[in-house]
């Protein structure tokens, strides 16, 4: 099974979990049968964010661990059989012991609805990447 992190970049970053999808341009693509983790450009799965959800039906990749999701792309993700995971750390490794240990839940609709409708006066009172 293979399972998409997106990171922060390919070379320092590239442990350490992005905050969300947006504007993302490398991805851990780690493969538990084969136990290898390989960074990618996100342009090798999707030239555009329209053509991510068949890009990673395209390279099977059926999971995705994330810190934050929007709405729309959580449902568009679900609709094709896509399982998006609360990341619970930025620490790709970390993450995905959590992952072989069946310790990640799943985003919920009202989880991804705080990315977008957090009160911006008050950043210190959640977790989203609204800033």
């Amino acid at each position: 099974m293979k399972v998409l992190l997106p990171v922060k970049n390919n070379s320092t970053g590239k442990n350490k979990i992005a905050e969300g999808f947006h504007n993302i341009d490398y991805v851990c693509i780690w493969d538990s049968d084969s136990e290898t983790k390989e960074w990618i450009s996100a342009k090798e799965i999707s030239e555009t964010p329209g053509g991510l959800n068949s890009g990673l039906v395209k390279n099977e990749i059926y999971s995705i661990i994330s810190m934050n999701v929007t709405p729309m792309v959580l449902q568009m993700f679900n609709r094709n059989g896509i399982n998006v995971l609360k990341a619970q750390s930025f620490d790709v490794a970390q993450n995905i012991r959590l992952f072989r240990l069946n310790q990640l839940k799943k985003f919920t609709d009202q989880e991804s609805r705080l990315v977008i409708s957090c009160d911006r006066s008050s950043c210190s009172s959640c977790n989203s990447t609204c800033n």
